[in-house]
């Protein structure tokens, strides 16, 4: 617009100088005709103004590196082909703790209800607000805008993607995963309690039938296991905008650690495995726990909804006093950053299985004698992984 009217005053002022120079007719039509026309295109852009709304629409949620987009409406009372809009839409990352500004042009429409959409950025998890920091009528000629009254303001959510991975728990004997006290409301993963005795369903796995009771009522019946109140199995994600050495984590990689993470979580969930997820903050650990679908839901919605700390890295101290707040005695680390002083003291506390996400190289699973590390490269999470031994 600057560039414009510089041609604009350009043009006028050499109009002007000329016709006062030479007295020419010509010369005063031009200077002419250069007036109607800024004081016509003013007087376009001020209509416009005053009988346009602006109206935007976000969908609330949508899954990793699926296409979501910004729709735009423009209600016109009076259906006049003239005047662009623009306007700056504000976006920030809360997840990520990163903002941009998104420019917007949109071209002149003689519908009385335009619609253009803006695509989002959706290649990284995380919840994102949106604003608006200011919408304008601009003239045809491009010289004057007037103000487009607006007031939105809205947010999305880009969850992770959720993927089929199988969980062995080929660690589980060193952990306690059977209770001494039972929750009386719920049905859980322990065997040697039963919770319940009901009529068999096609979708029962076969070891959940009771035979010898089915045998003795000649109806095949299932034996619901017991919910341990005192369970703990803990998730513990590990990731943050900068390594140790201040060098910005990879959104590859953070993509990937939390779509494998979340995917974890929801296996244990299928297979009944209550557990808890936490995230790693700057000065204290946040966490939920993890028993059902809806369980699950509230974790994510915490996963993408709690600010990333500035750097990665366990703080092995904090962790311990969190455990043995919370008595966990099994942790799954997933971790985009591989501390071997400090897994090694975590597992003198914890049964320790390490689930690194890294941006090259090639899926390793090691045993170091006091925890097992499982590296993954992130071009593999989706593609390769079929399970993740814990």
């Amino acid at each position: 617009m600057l560039r414009r009217r510089i041609v604009y005053i350009a043009a006028f002022v050499v109009a002007l100088i000329t016709f006062v120079g030479t007295n020419e007719p010509l010369a005063l039509g031009v200077v002419v005709v250069l007036a109607i026309m800024f004081a016509g295109s003013a007087g376009v852009c001020l209509f416009t103004a005053t009988r346009s709304t602006l109206e935007f629409k976000v969908d609330p949620a949508c899954e990793v590196r699926h296409p979501l987009a910004l729709s735009l409406e423009v209600h016109r009372r009076i259906r006049i082909p003239a005047g662009r809009i623009q306007c700056c839409v504000h976006s920030r990352n809360i997840l990520l703790g990163e903002q941009h500004d998104i420019s917007v042009d949109m071209d002149a429409s003689d519908a009385r209800v335009a619609r253009y959409e803006l695509p989002l950025d959706t290649e990284s998890c995380g919840r994102v607000e949106l604003s608006v920091k200011g919408a304008y009528v601009c003239d045809p000629l491009g010289l004057v805008r007037r103000m487009l009254p607006c007031a939105f303001s809205g947010s999305y959510t880009v969850y992770p993607h959720v993927f089929d991975v199988t969980v062995p728990l080929e660690r589980a004997p060193r952990a306690t995963f059977s209770g001494i006290a039972y929750d009386p409301r719920r049905r859980g993963q322990d065997r040697s309690e039963p919770f319940d005795i009901r009529d068999y369903r096609v979708t029962d796995p076969l070891h959940a039938i009771h035979w010898k009771l089915s045998t003795k009522l000649d109806k095949l019946l299932v034996r619901e296991a017991s919910h341990p109140s005192n369970y703990d199995i803990l998730l513990l994600v590990d990731v943050g905008r900068c390594d140790t050495s201040g060098n910005p984590v990879p959104t590859a990689v953070l993509t990937a650690l939390f779509n494998l993470a979340a995917s974890i979580s929801f296996e244990l969930c299928r297979q009944s495995m209550s557990h808890n997820v936490a995230f790693m903050e700057s000065d204290r650990i946040s966490d939920v726990m993890v028993d059902t679908t809806a369980s699950f839901e509230e974790m994510l919605d915490l996963m993408v909804g709690t600010p990333l700390p500035e750097s990665c890295g366990v703080d092995a101290t904090l962790f311990d006093w969190y455990r043995r707040e919370r008595s966990f005695t099994k942790t799954v680390l997933v971790t985009s950053f591989v501390d071997q002083a400090t897994f090694t003291e975590m597992a003198g506390v914890t049964d320790l299985s390490v689930v690194h996400v890294s941006f090259e190289g090639s899926k390793a699973v090691a045993d170091t004698g006091t925890f097992t590390l499982t590296s993954i490269p992130v071009e593999d999470v989706e593609t390769r992984v079929k399970s993740v031994v814990i």
